[in-house]
């Protein structure tokens, strides 16, 4: 008999892909519902589609593109959940929605629980507190899947309103790194007999989604800090380690990509040593961006862990990044180079001696090229029969 799972996500596509893939090979037939009303090129793919009504809507296969090229046969079906969200400055009106958005959500899980899957895997991050009215409707084998579990700028050791849904229905938890589970582990009420780790490996769908050529003029010569930006993410570090650098720099660039607030950008703004793109930049764009770069550069302050190394690897670019756990996890000095996290004297040191050293930047090219072999953990093969044994089919 044919097993079924399904996957109920907002996003994280880079990350769910390559295993649906991994799973639609060995022959299980898989169902992903998308979380969302519009769809407008999701992380590492390409598919755009508006649903036409509120609650499940199938997704045309004419619109699957790349996805079905990628996962390599039809054993994914996509559906879009659409669902009302309510107007947070309108109480009234917030309190009538969220019951229209809970008789939504019971709707849904009505009709996922009627088809009876070996399992329902829920990927999303602690704070998605709108999907919390689904997981609760929902049946049988759940499994939830947490990006973040706890907002790490802020950590509280009381659990969301997601998380706390979770904590309640008992569900298996899956975390994608050992940091997460050190985090998770300090939150009331978890039961850690139920949390295991699967690292996602390297977002490979991405190598297979064409070029698009910038808008901007782009530089010859470059190091990239890309993603959504928030204070957490050091760009202030990078800022003080290239004023630290002076003509260490050596005419390279810095060319910072994604929307977001931070203050230094406008410190940044006019400076000719950055190049700003602080706009939605396409999948196809990222693509380019990431196969020019010299390095990708990564000052985090904080984090549970980040998907810009598995972003970056697949296209051979070294990362240089802050000495946190959950980067320590994945950048080896074979691959890339970490710093104190938050030192920029540090930080300037790492990126002065890889542009003078272009002999070892090109080894680390050469072994990311060759990772999933050096570093079995982080291959698309091995996650997969880990997640199946979570998941106890």
């Amino acid at each position: 008999m044919v097993r079924r799972i399904a996957f109920i996500t907002e996003g994280f596509m880079g990350s769910t892909l390559p295993l649906i893939r991994q799973l639609c090979l060995r022959g299980y037939e898989v169902d992903l519902y998308y979380y969302k009303r519009v769809i407008h090129e999701p992380e590492a793919c390409v598919l755009d589609y508006r649903a036409e009504r509120y609650g499940i809507n199938v997704v045309p296969r004419e619109v699957y593109g790349g996805i079905s090229r990628y996962v390599g046969n039809d054993n994914l079906r996509i559906y879009v959940f659409s669902q009302v969200r309510p107007l947070d400055s309108v109480p009234v009106v917030r309190s009538v929605m969220g019951l229209i958005m809970r008789c939504q959500a019971y709707g849904a899980a009505r009709v996922i629980n009627g088809r009876c899957y070996d399992a329902i895997n829920v990927i999303c991050n602690y704070d998605m507190g709108h999907m919390a009215d689904l997981l609760r409707y929902l049946s049988g084998n759940v499994v939830v899947s947490l990006h973040e579990v706890w907002n790490h700028a802020v950590p509280s050791v009381r659990p969301s309103k997601l998380l706390a849904e979770v904590i309640r229905k008992g569900c298996r938890i899956v975390l994608f790194s050992d940091h997460s589970r050190g985090d998770i582990g300090r939150i009331a009420g978890v039961d850690m007999d139920l949390v295991s780790v699967n690292p996602f490996g390297l977002f490979e769908s991405f190598a297979s989604l064409p070029e698009l050529e910038m808008r901007e003029r782009m530089p010859e010569k470059y190091l990239l800090f890309f993603g959504y930006i928030r204070r957490y993410k050091g760009l202030g570090v990078l800022h003080e380690a290239v004023r630290l650098m002076g003509e260490a720099l050596g005419g390279y660039k810095i060319v910072v990509g994604g929307r977001g607030d931070d203050g230094v950008l406008e410190e940044m703004r006019g400076d000719d040593r950055y190049v700003l793109i602080q706009r939605f930049i396409r999948n196809g764009e990222l693509v380019g961006l990431i196969k020019g770069a010299y390095a990708v550069v990564c000052p985090y302050l904080s984090m549970s862990q980040s998907g810009i190394p598995q972003t970056a690897f697949p296209f051979g670019t070294p990362i240089v990044a802050s000495d946190l756990e959950g980067f320590r996890e994945i950048i080896t000095p074979d691959v890339g180079m970490l710093f104190p996290t938050g030192d920029a004297r540090s930080l300037a040191r790492c990126l002065s001696e890889l542009i003078v050293h272009p002999d070892r930047r090109e080894q680390m090219r050469r072994n990311i090229l060759s990772f999933t072999q050096r570093h079995p953990r982080y291959d698309w093969e091995n996650i997969c029969e880990n997640y199946l044994d979570i998941i106890g089919l």
